[in-house]
């Protein structure tokens, strides 16, 4: 039996909401079944802007291997997320669209990144992948076109790899999509704004080279996911 605890500013309402949030189960459903976990203290939690579900939870576990070694407890629960590299085709070259947005974490204003989102209550990675394709991107895709490169590196051992596996939970699932567009097609697509106030999230698309995409990155994910895509394309006999 796990022994709770919460920190003082944590509202006693809001104790049972940690407790059942699908990102804590997930997560200690996994965690029971190789760790063993005699005590949680719940630090803080933030939510949502706009519903009242967990969105990071920070947490202090006592925990220890099957051996009895302690571990280190210290988690940031945020669960699982998706990423997509999409590769444009134009008039004999390859781009990349990406997405500019701000991460203060970092201390970026404009990071270039892969559109990307949190994985959310339906757990389906797939169907994540593709609305945030359509939200970030403004790339409508069917299912079918979305190239698995988790399951084709992982043969489904793993949803996805940990970005820092020190401190989140969080496995993120990397997919591609390659589309031929025209010269007016791949114009347009370059330097759309959006914006999600209540998420606070002011994205613009942009458009690359492929070759030249990579000297601007930062984003882990970003290097992994064009790594991913290369072995794919190898694995195809696809060369350029």
């Amino acid at each position: 039996m796990i022994e709770y605890s919460f920190a003082a500013e944590i509202a006693e309402e809001d104790k049972p909401v940690i407790l059942e949030s699908k990102i804590y189960k997930q997560w200690l459903e996994a965690s029971e079944k190789k760790f063993n976990i005699t005590k949680v203290h719940f630090a803080s939690v933030d939510y949502f802007s706009k519903r009242h579900e967990p969105l990071f939870i920070k947490l202090n576990a006592t925990a220890f291997l099957p051996d009895g070694k302690p571990v280190h407890g210290i988690v940031l629960v945020r669960g699982h997320a998706v990423g997509v590299l999409v590769v444009l085709h134009c008039e004999g070259k390859r781009y990349l669209l990406l997405v500019r947005q701000p991460r203060f974490a970092i201390s970026e204003t404009d990071s270039l990144e892969i559109p990307a989102g949190i994985l959310d209550w339906s757990g389906d990675f797939r169907k994540v992948a593709l609305s945030e394709l359509e939200e970030e991107a403004q790339i409508k895709a069917r299912d079918s076109e979305l190239i698995d490169l988790m399951d084709f590196w992982y043969k489904g051992k793993y949803d996805g790899f940990a970005g820092s596996c020190g401190l989140l939970d969080e496995r993120i699932r990397l997919y591609a999509i390659e589309r031929c567009v025209t010269r007016e097609e791949l114009n347009a697509m370059d330097g759309r704004n959006q914006t999600y106030t209540d998420e606070n999230e002011w994205i613009r698309t942009e458009v690359l080279p492929y070759e030249e995409a990579a000297h601007q990155f930062i984003d882990g994910k970003n290097f992994i996911a064009l790594f991913l895509y290369e072995r794919w394309l190898e694995s195809q006999k696809v060369y350029y």
